[in-house]
């Protein structure tokens, strides 16, 4: 069941049910809202951080569950060269460009309808990206559908088409608590992935990828997300790395699944991106979300599935262009589970 409501003369939202698990989400930046699960005791769960009004989500800062490209990521030097012509791009993260720099699809008005195929049933988002916005080339057809089913599988399908060669990586920032307040840093987490991408001081990919053995950031055996926060170097202070879970974009992989004991509520993850960036919500100290909470870091955390960080610029990684005539597609699912 999707109900549909205005929010105001231009901002429609659409909940979505399956009479156990519900989301919503908004056409101002694509952003899911909330997402209810049941906990062990029976009471519903908002799994997400974020906001109680629109104003809200229209003034933050940290693209909470909204969608995030042309590129997702940083783009090192905030400039890249693609068919002998060199684009510049805003510095927002240092001397990188960090999510599309300073116009970011999270603050753009997309376009909903209701939606639903095979897999479930949910809303459909879309949205024309002009040549140049961003400081990127061509323009680019967007679609995201956000979708849920009766196996309590949110899925989300991300899509495009552009009329130049593009950088694209399209994402979710999507900040998870499955315990709907305080610390993440209690959850349980295993990942899959055997290696993640090194990372320099200005947490843009160094090119190098990594063997988690021996590391903060082997995951193949479940630990608590804070257990090595203030051992991840660079900056000791918690994870902002991507996570290379071999996917690939013709067929979907697990990557992991994180869990918490204290509403039970359990989520496995999987994708057909190449990378997963794992953020521990580093940067979120003092901000005020739902109910009126002041935010500490570790808050939350958020599985942004991806192609690889300033892949544009790293001609060993994955390939990241779209050409015209080729569609871009990207499927993660997230399956949650309530356990006593």
């Amino acid at each position: 069941m999707t109900e549909v409501k205005k929010l105001d003369d231009e901002i429609t939202s659409f909940t979505v049910s399956n009479g156990n698990v519900s989301f919503t989400a908004i056409e101002w930046g694509c952003t899911i809202t909330n997402i209810y699960v049941p906990s062990k005791n029976g009471e519903k769960v908002d799994i997400l951080l974020g906001f109680d009004s629109l104003d809200g989500w229209k003034k933050g800062t940290e693209a909470h569950n909204a969608i995030v490209g042309r590129f997702a990521n940083r783009i090192r030097g905030a400039k890249f060269t693609l068919e002998g012509k060199t684009y510049n791009l805003d510095k927002n993260d240092g001397e990188n460009c960090l999510h599309g720099g300073n116009t970011r699809y999270e603050k753009q008005l997309w376009r909903g309808e209701k939606y639903s195929d095979s897999e479930g049933e949910g809303v459909k988002f879309t949205r024309k990206s002009p040549d140049g916005e961003q400081g990127m080339p061509g323009n680019v057809d967007l679609c995201v559908i956000y979708k849920l089913n009766d196996k309590n599988e949110l899925i989300w399908e991300y899509s495009a088409t552009a009329d130049k060669a593009t950088p694209i990586n399209l994402t979710n920032h999507a900040y998870f608590n499955l315990n709907g307040k305080g610390s993440a840093e209690g959850h349980h987490l295993q990942l899959d992935c055997k290696s993640i991408l090194e990372t320099a001081a200005d947490s843009a990919p160094t090119g190098k990828i990594l063997n988690v053995d021996g590391t903060v950031f082997d995951f193949r055996t479940e630990k608590l997300v804070g257990r090595d926060c203030d051992k991840v170097e660079p900056l000791k202070n918690g994870y902002d790395q991507c996570f290379i879970t071999g996917g690939n974009e013709t067929e979907l992989v697990r990557f992991g699944k994180i869990w918490s004991d204290e509403s039970g509520i359990s989520m496995e993850m999987f994708t057909n991106q190449p990378g997963v960036h794992v953020y521990t919500a580093n940067y979120i100290g003092g901000k005020i979300g739902k109910g009126g909470v002041v935010h500490k870091p570790h808050d939350g955390i958020c599985f942004e599935t991806e192609r690889f960080p300033n892949a544009i610029n790293e001609p060993s990684f994955p390939n990241c262009v779209l050409k015209p005539g080729e569609k871009y597609y990207h499927k993660t699912i997230f399956k949650l589970k309530t356990e006593n």
